[in-house]
């Protein structure tokens, strides 16, 4: 098949808001939560990468420059609120993850406070990181700021198991935890939101993997919808929302929350969000990170990009081409690029299921 020669017309930023408003654009964006990959970008470690607010700043514009993709994230992640309110991270040269909870018994909990995002753990870094990233590139693309949302953040200052096990034997203590942790959240963004980042939540432990929908409504939902109101109200606009795994069975309770944007995992299907929830959120994915964009080759990611494309391009409150969950760190560069390629050859406006298919079969 010949592909016809496309130059691009619009900023990443001006291209996302155009794909959210229901107003032509010249391609269809391209949202890549890059995060930790930036530091291969750049040449250094993942620990190093996320404890200088210099390199964050230089990865993410460096990964910005070099793929095309249409959103930088400068943290704080799933480990930065738990970091700041007392728990321990560890940095090998992959994901950081929680190593020590600071929650151990209940009694704990009396002893911790929100935290402070010009002076706890690593929070002011990632504020600084958002200030340089901004001023450098940020009239031309739009700066995303992902937490974690106040569930997952529980858990992690609590630990999954111990958390999941106080869903069912101490509610009312899951629910303190979960108050520290949504105060925190909405915290730390109004500091993100006063330096000019948007705000994008991540609850993977809230999946449909890990807890019913009864638990969710009852232990999520609050929560999410509370701090979701609360950014809407300082920012003039919703934050997006990623929860992992199959959520099929909540995605109504997700539109719910009032959030802008829903991204989607891979483990579901888009054409079937779009079905029930389309006509209230935007949503975003679902490339396969794994079985496409790392492990795949450049034509894995291509039929997988044009799988979404046909699925979720006609999304009545707007569609973004995304992955379904964090690009893997060592993702190879051309798997990236076929990625934003397949967007530039075949998401031109206006779009036209025709092509996509068309395109799959050539």
């Amino acid at each position: 098949m010949t592909v016809t020669a496309f130059k691009e017309t619009m900023t990443s930023k001006e291209r996302t808001v155009a794909a959210l408003t229901g107003k032509p654009y010249d391609r269809i964006p391209v949202n890549l939560l890059i995060s930790d990959h930036a530091a291969r970008v750049i040449g250094v470690t993942v620990g190093e990468y996320n404890n200088s607010a210099q390199l964050l700043a230089r990865g993410q514009i460096a990964a910005w420059r070099r793929y095309g993709a249409d959103n930088v994230n400068t943290g704080p992640g799933l480990t930065g609120i738990a970091e700041a309110i007392g728990s321990r991270i560890a940095f090998p040269d992959s994901t950081p993850y929680v190593a020590e909870n600071v929650v151990k018994e209940e009694k704990d909990l009396d002893l911790l406070k929100v935290p402070d995002p010009e002076k706890d753990g690593r929070l002011p870094l990632f504020l600084e990181a958002a200030s340089i990233v901004l001023r450098e590139i940020g009239d031309e693309v739009g700066l995303s700021m992902t937490t974690s949302g106040p569930f997952t953040t529980a858990a992690s200052i609590r630990g999954t198991d111990r958390f999941l096990r106080d869903l069912h034997k101490n509610p009312e203590f899951a629910h303190r935890l979960l108050r520290l942790a949504t105060d925190s959240i909405i915290r730390f963004s109004a500091a993100a939101i006063g330096v000019g980042a948007r705000i994008g939540l991540a609850d993977p432990t809230a999946s449909g993997t890990m807890i019913s929908p009864k638990q969710f409504r009852e232990f999520a939902l609050p929560y999410l919808t509370e701090v979701t109101a609360a950014l809407t109200a300082i920012a003039g606009v919703a934050p997006s929302l990623h929860i992992c795994g199959n959520t099929a069975k909540i995605w109504p309770e997700m539109a719910d929350t009032g959030v802008s944007v829903l991204s989607l995992d891979d483990a579901v299907d888009l054409a079937a969000a779009k079905e029930l929830v389309g006509h209230r959120v935007a949503l975003l994915g679902n490339v396969r990170p794994t079985a496409a964009m790392y492990l795949g080759t450049p034509d894995d990611v291509r039929a997988n990009a044009l799988e979404c494309l046909l699925k979720g391009w006609d999304n009545p409150k707007g569609y973004i081409l995304g992955l379904g969950c964090g690009l893997p760190i060592d993702t190879p560069p051309e798997n990236i690029h076929a990625l934003v390629a397949a967007a530039r050859e075949y998401g031109r406006w206006p779009l036209e299921p025709g092509r996509f298919a068309l395109s799959r079969a050539a």
